[in-house]
């Protein structure tokens, strides 16, 4: 840290706060200062010691809740029901199958969420097993470094935003509506199990944790804060806590692992997973390439589970890293921001590009992810100065949705299908809230519209707006949504 441009924080403190944040936790140094002090401040003011740097650090020292405290400012937990659907297919298609060969079909299949935030990925495991068979056999766990967020997951009180993605339909038999907001049923709840893990720590895999022996683990989004020599031994304590025959997903702006641990490399369509492989074991998983697990390197010897977790170690700091190369500037530095999760930088590129539609919904998709309300007024702006940007209209009315303001949602949809007739995700969107304002038919109409448009493309074509969602798996969840109305009105009658 000590080799970052000082002229960028306003005190030396702060990066005396990071260093020692490197040394503990392992993260990187962040990408983007401003928000990196403004989420010290707010940790610092939360224990009462504003601007007292060195009372901070020994706080810090003293007191792991104060460091995990800090970890959330300066970590982003964004999450939503069934995130990177393609994710959750390769389980089903590939993972599950395999394991049922494996394993004999009375198997107990055991998933983990590392760094689960408030709890839609662990939950959406959960579903998918459920609607897999597996109801009274399997094992869901969460795991995250911030308490709160796992006490959200615990209350599992979710609102629309929680549901933006075109799969997250597949949750809602399982919510149960509460004014603006959903509470998840108990029979998915009771299902997943909720505990504190700081990854960077090496008290796991353990048995006290729950942590060993693992089918699934999903670890998405997470390795991205963390520097070389951490990921190196996450990497190696996520190889020993899978089962053989186990796999492992990570996120698309994950760094790869393949080097850091004996790990099987499966090459899918949509990327790369990896795999324990069975000793002798020679039937591979339908389809899919694999790049072999390197050579075992003589030391350190491989992780194994243990009873119970050893007594806390202090990590040894890393060797003072180098300065991170300037990053792309303008529009493209900002996308490739929002694709890494680093909303602030995204929110910071793209803001300062205000005669650009395509920045100014890039901003607000950042924006989303850090303070809805704030988005809501950016994409709210940004559309008068733009007024053709379909694009924002759009927007608008996802994040007004997300709040449960269904008119004016309904207002924004509309003029965005007034500036392109044939957006089919917004006649999608436009079932779903006259739906819930109780226009059956206006809704039956909307999705049977996106259904039609879908039709006219190839399967595999991505669909605009759709955050690279097919047109072929938009045409059924359209075609499900239809048909549940069409069943509920039959049944009514």
């Amino acid at each position: 840290m000590s080799g970052d441009d000082s002229r960028s924080w306003r005190h030396p403190g702060y990066v005396l706060v990071l260093d020692l944040v490197a040394a503990r936790a392992g993260l990187l140094p962040p990408s983007c200062p401003p928000a990196a002090m403004e989420g010290i401040d707010r940790a610092m003011a939360r224990v009462g010691l504003s601007n007292d740097f060195d009372a901070y650090r020994a706080r810090l020292e003293a007191d792991p809740a104060a460091m995990d405290d800090l970890l959330v400012e300066l970590t982003i937990g964004e999450t939503y029901f069934f995130r990177n659907p393609e994710h959750f297919d390769f389980v089903r298609r590939e993972v599950l199958p395999d394991l049922r060969r494996l394993r004999g079909p009375g198997h107990v299949v055991r998933a983990w969420s590392a760094g689960c935030a408030s709890g839609e990925e662990p939950y959406s495991l959960a579903v998918l097993l459920m609607e897999e068979g597996y109801g009274a056999h399997m094992e869901v766990r969460g795991t995250d470094v911030s308490r709160a967020a796992l006490a959200r997951a615990s209350v599992a009180s979710y609102g629309e935003w929680s549901l933006r993605g075109t799969d997250a339909g597949r949750m809602r038999p399982f919510l149960l509506p509460e004014g603006k907001r959903y509470t998840l049923a108990q029979e998915v709840r009771e299902r997943v199990h909720f505990g504190y893990l700081n990854l960077a720590e090496d008290s796991w895999p353990s048995a006290a944790h729950g942590i060993w022996g693992l089918d699934i683990i999903f670890c998405r989004n997470v390795l991205i804060y963390f520097n070389r020599l951490t990921i190196e031994a996450v990497a190696r304590r996520l190889h020993a806590a899978l089962a053989e025959g186990g796999v492992l997903i990570t996120g698309p702006s994950d760094p790869p692992l393949g080097e850091y641990a004996p790990f099987e490399t499966l090459v899918t369509d949509w990327g790369i997973a990896y795999h324990r492989p069975v000793p002798g074991d020679t039937t591979r998983m339908h389809s899919l390439r694999l790049i072999p697990a390197p050579d075992p390197a003589p030391a350190p010897a491989p992780l194994e589970p243990t009873p119970a977790p050893p007594a806390p170690t202090v990590l040894p700091p890393p060797p003072p890293a180098l300065p991170s190369p300037a990053g792309p500037e303008g529009l493209e530095g900002a996308k490739q921001a929002l694709a890494r999760g680093d909303w602030h930088e995204a929110a910071r590129l793209a803001g300062a590009l205000q005669e650009d539609p395509g920045a100014a919904a890039v901003a607000v998709r950042a924006l989303a992810n850090l303070e809805p309300l704030a988005a809501v007024r950016a994409c709210a702006e940004a559309a008068a100065r733009h007024p053709l940007a379909v694009e924002l209209r759009y927007l608008e009315a996802m994040l007004l949705l997300g709040l449960g303001r269904l008119q004016e949602s309904e207002r924004a949809v509309r003029q965005a299908l007034y500036l392109e007739p044939s957006l089919a995700v917004a006649h999608l969107m436009l079932g779903h809230i006259l739906r819930r304002q109780g226009d059956r038919e206006g809704a039956r109409r909307a999705f049977r519209a996106a259904e039609s448009l879908c039709a006219t493309l190839p399967p595999d074509t991505p669909v605009f707006l759709a955050d690279g969602e097919r047109a072929g798996r938009l045409i059924e969840v359209a075609r499900d949504e239809r048909t549940r109305l069409e069943a509920h009105e039959e049944t009514r009658g």
